[in-house]
């Protein structure tokens, strides 16, 4: 193991920046337990004389954990007690580390009673 994966394993292990989530592989009933990370960027972007504030709900996972996360996949993501906190869907792939450890996704928040839900 690199130090550099040292690294990652000991931030998304820590309990202040890491979650217990289960990955649902394209919404499937079949889940694989796995640790995540929020982030939340803020940024303000001008155009044409008008600002907008971009707000969006990133996800990062370790590819040792999950190879490919795709667009649609579900993340249950649970709170201390390993009950449901809420339900994410991956809206979008953002980057991969330069080391290849990790997976930036966009995530929403889906509805408890949101009717798309698989």
């Amino acid at each position: 193991m690199s130090a550099f994966q040292a690294m990652v394993d000991a931030q998304f292990d820590d309990p202040n920046l890491g979650l217990d989530a289960i990955w649902r592989a394209g919404g499937s009933d079949e889940g694989l337990p796995v640790r995540v990370r929020y982030r939340s960027p803020e940024g303000i972007v001008g155009l044409q004389g008008n600002q907008f504030d971009l707000d969006a709900t990133l996800l990062d996972i370790r590819l040792s954990e999950v190879a490919e996360p795709a667009e649609g996949d579900l993340v249950d993501v649970l709170d201390e007690d390993g009950a449901l906190r809420e339900t994410v869907r991956v809206i979008g792939l953002a980057g991969i580390d330069a080391r290849k450890l990790v997976r930036t996704c966009e995530v929403a928040l889906l509805a408890p009673d949101d009717p798309d839900d698989p």
